[in-house]
């Protein structure tokens, strides 16, 4: 490690901050934007989140007194300080959208982060398409998309230190930072057929072969081997999914960044055994945290209101013995504390 002397190390705490926000309080600025990746026909709802100095007005709570989840405070199209910050790049669960994290991201803003959430084409709570459920390896093509669209953006890309980028994801979300890592799903493994589909799943009187479908196959073959994105320094993801796709270390032997994997032992969802735990068993470069067994999948989605634990129960009620907001702050404890270390 650098030794610096005292001089040099308060003038550059000062000039440029660090990415814990030191010397800095950071409010929430936040853009909304469509890229749309022309290739592949496919519009990408993102939002862009980010710390500045402005300053938080007052907002009218009675208008939020109806929304299921707890949201954050922020400032639409807030300025952007004079220097360079690091970059997340989260990818939300299937079926859910851009917002379903913002705890994480409340924190990792003021914490000094740029974070980037995406609603994914067609696996979104707002855009449900059947077949797009299934092509879980383009969303990481998603992401490399939209990476490259903000680092070229003018204003915002020029706020980015290029050089510190970290991938985050739930569910999905957290299969598809295990692809961007370099990890190979095998959707024709013997597991793969029998898992069966997600709650989320769209209804539909489409009838989709998942093994035979001509487009799934298509997108499968052009997109399976071009997931890893080698500007993503280090992985963060929670209750990752599809390990049913996983179970040889050919398949993970080109992940060398570090990847966290965090989970419930109570996931019903994506258990632990199938998915964090065999993704571990995988990933040379990977740490595990598991929460005890009544800690379940979706603790890692927003707090509910009381409003949102009366209309989605089975997404805003955990366990008597479980406070969600704990679980979150002790996951946002190892993450920072992850990306300081390897960003």
């Amino acid at each position: 490690m650098k030794k610096y002397t005292v001089l040099i190390f308060i003038l550059t705490s000062f000039v440029s901050c660090s990415s814990r926000g030191v010397d800095a309080n950071f409010q929430i600025g936040q853009k909304s934007i469509t890229y749309v990746d022309k290739s592949r026909d496919r519009p990408l709802i993102t939002e862009i989140w980010y710390p500045t100095l402005d300053t938080l007005k007052e907002n009218n709570t009675s208008e939020k007194q109806r929304e299921p989840f707890v949201s954050i405070e922020t400032i639409p199209d807030a300025s952007m300080p004079n220097q360079k910050f690091p970059l997340l790049m989260v990818s939300h669960g299937t079926g859910g959208n851009r917002f379903s994290l913002t705890w994480f991201v409340e924190k990792m803003v003021k914490e000094g982060y740029i974070v980037i959430t995406v609603d994914h084409y067609g696996n979104s709570s707002f855009n449900k398409i059947p077949r797009e459920f299934l092509k879980w390896w383009e969303r990481a093509i998603d992401i490399q998309f939209l990476l490259t669209q903000v680092i070229n953006d003018s204003k915002i890309g020029a706020k980015i230190d290029i050089s510190r980028i970290g991938g985050v994801g739930f569910s999905l979300g957290g299969y598809t930072n295990i692809a961007l890592a370099g990890g190979h799903v095998d959707r024709y493994s013997d597991t793969a057929s029998d898992s069966g589909l997600p709650p989320e799943f769209p209804e539909t009187d489409e009838v989709i072969n998942f093994s035979t479908d001509s487009l799934i196959i298509a997108s499968y073959n052009k997109y399976k081997d071009r997931v890893k994105d080698e500007r993503i320094k280090a992985f963060f993801t929670m209750a990752p999914a599809v390990g049913f796709g996983f179970y040889s270390n050919e398949q993970t032997k080109e992940i060398t960044a570090p990847v966290f994997i965090v989970a419930g032992k109570g996931d019903q969802n994506t258990p632990i055994q199938n998915n964090a735990q065999n993704y571990h068993q995988l990933i040379t470069t990977s740490e595990l945290h598991l929460f005890d067994e009544n800690v379940g999948h979706y603790v890692f989605l927003n707090e509910g209101t009381e409003f949102g634990k009366k209309i989605l129960p089975q997404l805003t009620v955990d366990h008597p013995n479980v406070n969600r907001k704990e679980i979150h702050e002790k996951t946002l404890e190892m993450a920072i504390d992850f990306f300081n270390k390897n960003l």
